[in-house]
């Protein structure tokens, strides 16, 4: 039994899915960003995403972008709002270049600083826009492979996704202009891909530009890709495909100097029979080299 001076303390329990709750490794020092936001402010918009998304993994962009006001301070909610706050803001100057720091650690609110920052750093996004679209335009694969080409391309169309994105329809009509539209900017990502690809992808450009309704750029990009497996695929068995045939002259001329006494020198190929070399460097197993000519029929020696 508690004595007559003490208070019982009672104990919240906050709800998982709420916006106040923080997990135990919901700690201040916490990184976001593999890279932060720049003095001059030239990463921010990818910057800014990527804060976002790891902001939303945590249930807390409110506190960022203005959903989740500042209660009263005789709220239930005031006490764990000053907690969640300060968490975000420590977040959020731990995401900022050191020249950037001085003002976050002097704000009250991380809203606050957010505010300061889109201030700062988005006016006027027409000059990024251009940088972003001429990228596309001079971006090559270089004999680099498909998927870091396509990796890079993805990487552009993201930022400028994020700085134009696509408008969306809300008056409710049937035109199906927005759809349209989007169909449009899918084809647009499939035209930037196969102008970027290297010459030796000609006959696979050709081979999408063929195909009625054009497929979308994931499709277009598994194309590109077998092709560039099956080229690996070849190139790696043509070295064997020689080495065979060389393996196989050598063979033929030193029987030919030892004597018959020394022509079995093979056991009989299981696949063909002949015994002048093994199954693994068998032409028909392995297929015949590309200068391999038919020993004629009746020629002397």
């Amino acid at each position: 039994m508690a004595g007559s001076g003490t208070k019982e303390i009672a104990k919240t329990t906050i709800d998982t899915s709420s916006p106040y709750y923080l997990h135990p490794s919901d700690h201040p020092g916490l990184i976001f960003v593999t890279h932060p936001l720049s003095e001059n402010g030239d990463n921010y918009f990818t910057w800014k995403r990527s804060f976002l998304n790891a902001l939303h993994s945590k249930n807390k962009a409110g506190f960022v972008d203005g959903t989740i006001e500042k209660p009263d301070d005789a709220s239930s909610d005031f006490q764990a709002w000053i907690q969640c706050n300060a968490v975000v803001l420590a977040w959020l100057t731990n995401a900022l270049a050191k020249e950037l720091q001085g003002n976050a650690t002097h704000a009250e609110t991380a809203r606050e600083v957010w505010q300061d920052l889109e201030e700062r750093f988005t006016q006027g996004i027409a000059p990024r826009v251009y940088e972003l679209k001429r990228a596309i335009v001079l971006l090559q694969q270089e004999k680099a492979s498909v998927a870091s080409y396509y990796g890079k391309l993805k990487s552009v169309w993201g930022e400028l996704q994020g700085l134009n994105p696509t408008p969306i329809c809300k008056c409710g009509c049937t035109c199906g202009a927005a759809k349209k539209m989007q169909i449009m900017r899918e084809e647009e990502k499939v035209f930037d891909f196969l102008m970027g690809l290297d010459e030796a992808y000609t006959t696979v450009r050709s081979q999408i530009l063929s195909i009625d309704p054009l497929p979308n750029i994931g499709r277009a990009y598994a194309i590109a890709a077998q092709e560039e497996k099956q080229r690996s695929i070849a190139a790696s068995r043509t070295p064997t495909i020689e080495a065979a045939a060389l393996l196989t002259k050598r063979s033929d001329s030193q029987m030919k100097g030892n004597g018959s006494g020394r022509r079995n020198q093979f056991p009989p190929c299981p696949h063909c029979g002949k015994t002048n070399h093994s199954q693994e460097y068998c032409f028909k197993v392995i297929g015949y080299p590309s200068d391999w000519r038919k020993p004629g029929k009746g020629n002397s020696s």
